[in-house]
């Protein structure tokens, strides 16, 4: 062995890759077939970046020596990974294995190849494999873990990820990944309970940062959350997951400007395309005026424009970019088919990939039941599964294959386990093209969205054709502007003549029946039970809005002005925003609009759904706020007997309760404008009698309407009808 090699392998053991270089190459001069040289000189290439030093030496090597080992093709795979030749790498591998079946890292590496080419099996067998081999090998355990979340093999990801942190305490990746991972698998306790000790044990990781403002918003610790993003970014400013977070958060809690200066400098970072969409369709979560909100939707459709003429692309909207402009259907306008028709046309145009067709399709329909699918994370007792769980229920199974299509996080309770009776359950894993993959190898016949709009995952699925025939219906109370969804499941309560021109879809009008057949009502408490005790004022009206706060708009500022200045000890209870920073907007806007009636406003703390009730029992009226009104509160309401006052206009979101009333023939609430609505509130709040015959009238008639079973009569008519239209 020459001097040269000597101390270039003294320094490369010593970790002195760079000076080692020259010498290799000293070595190389005296014997150009050195194999030592040849080997441990590539390898030191490798670890400096030099790919084409290290391949020639590597090539050199193989092409020389009467026996290549193992190791010099493995090698030879990670210089052609480095270069993006993954064919080429993965053939070295498999030359490695083919010497030597039992290597480890080789096994590994082959995971990560077939895990980018998205073949989860493959990598999973590859990975399990390499830790059969060797099971200190933690880069494979946690690379395991990755492909199990991509695939939705939640509990084997659970497993192994603890198994990763138990071993190799200091991995902030894995333990940022069981943070996440738990909090997808609604363990929100035991998400905070980690993500807090591994803050103490790693305080510089981005990684934990940003695991621990996740689970600290999850719990509704808002302030926590910001602090830990701030933490993050303070420490790895580029970091562009923190710092998207960061801007999304301060999107939800009414901090736009704070969200908008965040998502500039995401921008900047990779020039970002995910945070250019973010940009282009940030919309206040309160607005402040009626101006603002047309001043951000006009704002919204030039920057949309200007995406497409500047071809932005995306290579996974889901990650990139993973939101959707929720907020846009609570604003009140007519235009919301011309915004979202944008924004599908610019993220097709950022990401073909988005149009995709399942193969089934392409061929004749097998025979057999009808094949149907549900996809939707708010599948249980939530607004979205108490709509649509009385049809996934009265489906006949000798005539219909039900599969529940959950997305993440999955929520179990009771009415989510009656969703699940007598159906196929597939829990879809937060990845965009395997939860597509794994949709498609279902074979729907029809595949229905609840709602469109209020989950990034289903809303970049529904882009997708995965099924003959395509549904949304009323989770969300907008069109979907997606020319993928072929109906939009509405009630002719709710749909004037005319209102076909708010859909991209075709427009199912329910002739007749209940919007929430075989609602789950609680049952209401006695309304004279002491006020004190829940937390209310001893005397004066009781007026509820219990709508989320992004529900009220300031046109509907006038008219509680109006109504609180008629009566000045009344007290109107909101509900208190998980995101405070929501309820300080509000609070400001109302000391702007309200005056001094701003102070008859008391916001309530979060409850469960009994005590919910309880409360709105105990109110003398409850508000139906416009142009956007509520939609479970209200049958809510009528458990509770509480009179509601309501003003609909042309738009299915304002005419829930109008609906309800007119169902229940309790028709004096419903105003003709808004200074009717405003007589109509204080004329309830101030007259005992009337009030409590309304109340009376409500309950008695109130339990025919949750017993109504003719709207899943008429859907499960429209569906079959549709599937015979394309067999």
């Amino acid at each position: 062995m020459s001097e040269a090699l000597q101390k270039a392998l003294a320094l490369h053991k010593a970790g002195n890759i760079f000076d080692a270089l020259p010498l290799y190459e000293a070595a190389l001069q005296s014997n150009a077939g050195d194999l030592a040289a040849l080997f441990y000189g590539g390898v030191a290439a490798w670890k400096e970046s030099r790919n084409e030093l290290a391949l020639n030496r590597l090539n050199t090597l193989i092409d020389i020596a009467p026996k290549a080992t193992a190791e010099a093709h493995y090698h030879r795979a990670l210089v052609h990974q480095n270069m993006q030749k993954l064919d080429l790498a993965r053939a070295d591998y498999d030359r490695a294995l083919a010497i030597n079946p039992r290597y480890a890292p080789a096994l590994n590496n082959l995971g990560n190849i077939f895990r980018a080419a998205r073949d989860h099996d493959a990598a999973e067998r590859n990975y399990a494999a390499a830790l059969a081999e060797n099971p200190q090998l933690h880069e494979a355990r946690l690379n395991r873990s990755l492909n199990a979340i991509q695939s939705g093999a939640l509990e084997l990801a659970h497993r192994e990820l603890k198994e990763c942190v138990r071993r190799d305490p200091d991995n902030a990746l894995a333990r940022a990944s069981l943070v996440t991972l738990l909090i997808d698998l609604a363990a929100q306790s035991e998400a905070l309970s980690l993500a807090r000790a591994s803050s103490k044990r790693l305080p510089a990781s981005g990684d934990i940062c940003n695991a621990l403002a996740q689970a600290e918003e999850a719990v509704g610790n808002i302030e926590a959350a910001r602090a830990a993003y701030a933490q993050g970014i303070a420490r790895q400013p580029q970091n562009l997951v923190l710092v998207m977070n960061a801007a999304l958060m301060a999107a939800e809690n009414a901090d736009t400007e704070d969200a908008k200066t965040l998502y500039s400098t995401a921008a900047k970072l990779n020039n970002s395309a995910g945070a250019q969409f973010r940009l282009a369709t940030l919309l206040p979560s309160i607005a402040e005026s009626e101006a603002a909100i047309d001043t951000a939707r006009a704002g919204m459709l030039h920057s949309l424009e200007m995406l497409r003429a500047e071809s932005v692309q995306l290579t996974d909207p889901l990650s990139e970019f993973g939101d959707t402009p929720f907020y846009l259907s609570y604003h009140g306008r007519s235009d919301d088919q011309v915004l979202l028709g944008s924004l599908a046309k610019s993220l097709r145009h950022a990401s073909p990939l988005l149009k995709f067709e399942a193969p089934h399709l392409n061929n004749a329909r097998k025979a057999g039941k009808w094949r149907v699918g549900f996809c939707s994370h708010f599948l249980f007792d939530q607004s979205v599964g108490q709509s649509i769980h009385a049809l996934i229920s009265a489906l006949p199974r000798s005539v219909f294959d039900v599969h529940v299509l959950r997305v993440p996080p999955v929520f179990d309770d009771a009415l989510s386990r009656k969703i699940d009776d007598r159906s196929t359950v597939l829990r879809l894993p937060v990845d965009l093209f395997e939860a597509r993959n794994q949709i498609a190898a279902l074979e729907l016949d029809a595949l229905v969205f609840p709602e469109i709009g209020m989950d990034a995952l289903t809303y970049y699925l529904a882009h997708s054709r995965l099924a003959r025939v395509q549904w949304t219906t009323l989770g969300h109370p907008c069109t979907s502007g997606l020319d993928t969804i072929d109906s939009y499941l509405s009630f002719a309560s709710l749909e004037p003549t005319g209102s076909e021109r708010f859909y991209s879809e075709s427009l199912i009008r329910i002739p007749e029946g209940s919007i929430y057949p075989d609602f789950p009502a609680v049952a209401r408490r006695a309304p004279e039970r002491d006020r004190v005790a829940l937390g209310l004022p001893r005397s004066g009206a009781l007026l509820i809005c219990p709508q989320s706060l992004f529900k009220l708009m300031p046109q509907f500022d006038a008219t509680l002005k109006e109504i609180l200045e008629q009566l000045p000890d009344a007290t109107l209870l909101l509900p208190a925003s998980k995101m405070t920073g929501q309820t300080a907007a509000l609070q400001r806007r109302f000391a702007k609009n309200l005056g001094t009636c701003a102070n008859q406003v008391q916001f309530f703390s979060r409850r469960s759904r009994s005590e919910f009730v309880e409360l709105i029992a105990a109110c003398d009226v409850l508000l139906d706020p416009f142009p956007v009104g509520g939609g479970i509160t209200t049958w809510d309401a009528l458990a509770a007997g509480t009179p509601i006052v309501t003003l609909p206009s042309d738009l299915m979101r304002s005419r829930f309760a109008s609906s309800a009333l007119r169902e229940l023939e309790l028709t004096h609430t419903i105003a003709a404008d808004a200074k009717h609505y405003a007589d109509i509130a204080v004329s309830l709040a101030t007259l005992s009698e009337t009030r409590e015959s309304f109340r009376y009238q409500m309950v008695e008639r109130a339990s025919d309407v949750y017993r109504d079973q003719r709207a899943v009569k008429y859907c499960i008519e429209h569906l079959i009808a549709a599937l015979e239209r394309v067999q």
